[in-house]
């Protein structure tokens, strides 16, 4: 598994395929179609081979501690494996691995109060909303304005884009470590307020 990483880490996707990784481990590459059955099944255990790389997070701290915690890890995912690590959110389950960092996510909205139709509802927007961020920092998106970036922007007519021209500094200074951190912060404060809103209020309720 760590050679087919490798790979798609090395060459990226378009250079990924079911014979490179064959030769890179020195099989057949109709042995690894068999032993995954597909390049989807293939991708779908690397992905989950990621996941088992985090660390089973302490379920004895208070819940947002433990979502904040596997938060914090899979940026740390991502930034180690840019090119491997969209593939979590191609799968509903990556497999064994992926299935216990769930376990712990479902048993923490559980301790926070929220009942089994919202505590899964909540656990698989909480997965996109932190895979997704992590998966665009690495992609780019939450990268600093670039000098084109930037000139691009200045190039706009201000009376058509105000904010867009008052906003080039901001553009420049942004961290995507701290964009990262105020978004899951802002998801976790969004979990509690829905929690604590009155029952017949709860969108999914």
């Amino acid at each position: 598994m760590k050679s087919a990483v490798a790979l798609l880490e090395d060459e990226g996707e378009q250079g990924f395929s079911i014979r490179k990784v064959g030769s890179r481990v020195g099989c057949d590459p109709m042995a690894v179609l068999y032993h995954f059955k597909s390049k989807a099944g293939l991708e779908q255990a690397m992905a989950d081979a990621l996941n088992a790389e985090l660390t089973p997070v302490d379920a004895t701290a208070p819940w947002r501690a433990r979502l904040s915690a596997l938060a914090s890890q899979y940026r740390a995912l991502a930034l180690r494996y840019p090119r491997t690590f969209p593939l979590l959110l191609r799968f509903w389950v990556t497999g064994p691995a992926d299935y216990r960092h769930a376990e712990m996510i479902y048993q923490a909205l559980s301790d926070a109060g929220f009942e089994d139709r919202q505590t899964v509802d909540i656990c698989f927007g909480f997965y996109a909303s932190i895979l997704g961020l992590a998966a665009a920092e690495v992609g780019g998106m939450l990268q600093p304005a670039t000098a084109e970036n930037l000139a691009e922007a200045r190039s706009l007519p201000a009376a058509d884009f105000p904010m867009t021209r008052r906003l080039l500094p901001a553009f420049e200074a942004q961290r995507p470590a701290e964009i990262y951190a105020l978004m899951v912060e802002t998801v976790l404060n969004g979990i509690e307020q829905l929690r604590d809103a009155p029952t017949d209020s709860r969108v999914g309720g």
